[in-house]
């Protein structure tokens, strides 16, 4: 923790928040993720190291409380210091997407992470009583091809063919399913213009975009200029 020397309640809060990590571990409890390796799966390129230090500290300071769940399983939950993060939470991302969002980098662009954001956000009350496969072959990403399998009770997201037959095949840039995700582009915007391509039953097909909701962050970006 950096500590800046000045009996200031402004440097106090950034001695706690400022390091890298740490707002961005405070956005994913907030969006619903409260374990160890759900939050190391939202953050791509954090170290299991820093990961464990950052929380540590968060649990300190009184942001968050550790709770063991059954077996030796531990959950991490915002306490009310916590969740009164959330309007600076939101006042950075509006800040974000006003000042700081303009076109995606390359390297910004990652097809395990956007699965994991679109598999949180599954609306499984209006999928199919069966299991249904989803296929994504998202065009010059590497590796190209993703699953979801989706059940009413679970949904799954594999790295690895997951042994079922594919009921929806997806065929997208990675670029684009994003722009989709944020509500930069509507889904019908995109089959429209076959810059995503939908490979399955009439039935599903009409039924995909329903069991999706779009990220969190739409009604804050949708304002901002593109």
């Amino acid at each position: 923790m950096n500590k800046y020397g000045q009996y200031c309640p402004m440097a106090r809060a950034v001695e706690i928040l400022g390091d890298r990590w740490t707002l961005l571990i405070v956005r994913d409890l907030i969006c619903g993720s409260n374990n160890f390796n759900q939050l190391e799966r939202g953050l791509p390129g954090i170290s299991r190291a820093i990961l464990s230090e950052r929380l540590k500290r968060l649990v300190g300071v009184g942001v968050v409380e550790r709770r063991r769940t059954s077996g030796q399983k531990v959950d991490y939950i915002l306490t009310q210091a916590g969740w009164e993060l959330y309007p600076i939470v939101e006042s950075l991302t509006r800040w974000g997407a006003k000042w700081a969002f303009g076109l995606p980098r390359p390297e910004e662009l990652n097809p395990l992470l956007l699965l994991w954001w679109i598999r949180d956000r599954v609306h499984r009350e209006r999928l199919p009583a069966r299991r249904v496969v989803v296929e994504f072959d998202f065009l010059q990403a590497r590796p190209q091809r993703y699953w979801l399998v989706l059940k009413p009770e679970d949904v799954s997201l594999c790295i690895q063919h997951p042994g079922y037959d594919i009921d929806v095949l997806v065929t997208a840039g990675l670029d684009v399913f994003y722009q989709v995700w944020l509500g930069r582009l509507s889904f019908d915007e995109a089959i429209g213009a076959d810059r995503i391509r939908l490979d399955a039953a009439p039935g599903l097909i009409r039924a995909f975009p329903r069991w999706f909701a779009l990220s969190r962050v739409v009604e804050i970006l949708a304002p901002a200029p593109t």
